[in-house]
């Protein structure tokens, strides 16, 4: 495969460009040891990468190969002020980022793997928008509402392996889990309490037995919701490099 030597000559460019930053006065002595920590740790990679590349990727192990080769260019005091600093170590970060989700394109599992915990988060926020329905509790219901829209706009960028849509899945995931938690706590206490059917039953004017019928769908819906939602938590944590 092409890409194999591609990425082995990317690992080969970073690392002989270590010496570069070494050099670099523009820089202070902690930047430069972030700098070449990062470069290294994405050399690695890189390396690592070409002995297991199982996807033939030319064009983007050329992309790879010229940002590395830009960056190299880049490591002197003239370009460095020339381009600014924060360029510079942007670039920098952006290497290792590139780096470290580079094995998502060139080994189809890692991929495949990516897209089941985004289907687990798909299926587990819809779950949560059936469960505050089923709740039928009116705060709950609007709270879903609100929250609809960042996460539709989470799925979308998620499914692009966007990082934006990594933390608004982050930032929209624990109302779900309280929710899904309340509403588990709620219907076990419920079923185990047969003043409680009785009441329930009472309020909404149906029989005991389609209470306990309600109340055990509630607790399975809210059970599957924790499932999903809590492994897709897991789960987008384990990949979290696949995002940029």
């Amino acid at each position: 495969m092409k890409s194999k030597d591609i990425l082995l000559d990317t690992a080969e460019v970073l690392e002989s460009t270590l010496d570069r930053i070494d050099r670099l006065t523009v820089l202070t002595e902690k930047e430069k040891e972030r700098v070449k920590a990062k470069i290294k740790e994405a050399a690695e990679n890189f390396r690592r990468l070409a002995e297991e590349v199982e996807k033939d990727n030319e064009e983007l192990a050329e992309f790879f190969y010229k940002k590395a080769k830009e960056f190299k260019l880049m490591s002197t005091d003239k370009a460095i002020e020339k381009e600014g600093k924060k360029k510079y170590l942007k670039l920098a970060d952006r290497i290792l980022l590139y780096s470290r989700s580079a094995e998502y394109d060139f080994k189809p599992e890692m991929l495949a793997e990516l897209k089941k915990v985004y289907r687990r988060y798909l299926f587990g926020m819809t779950a949560f928008f059936v469960l505050t329905g089923f709740y039928l509790n009116q705060f709950l219901a609007i709270t879903a509402l609100i929250l609809a829209i960042p996460i539709i706009l989470s799925m979308l960028s998620l499914q692009r392996r966007g990082y934006l849509g990594l933390l608004l899945a982050y930032s929209a995931i624990p109302i779900p889990v309280i929710v899904g938690m309340m509403a588990l706590r709620y219907s076990i206490y419920n079923l185990i309490t047969p003043e409680k059917i009785q009441e329930i039953a009472s309020k909404f004017g149906k029989s005991p037995s389609f209470v306990q019928g309600y109340l055990i769908f509630l607790m399975l819906l809210a059970a599957v919701e924790l499932y999903l939602i809590v492994s897709a938590i897991i789960g987008l944590y384990k990949h979290r490099h696949a995002f940029l």
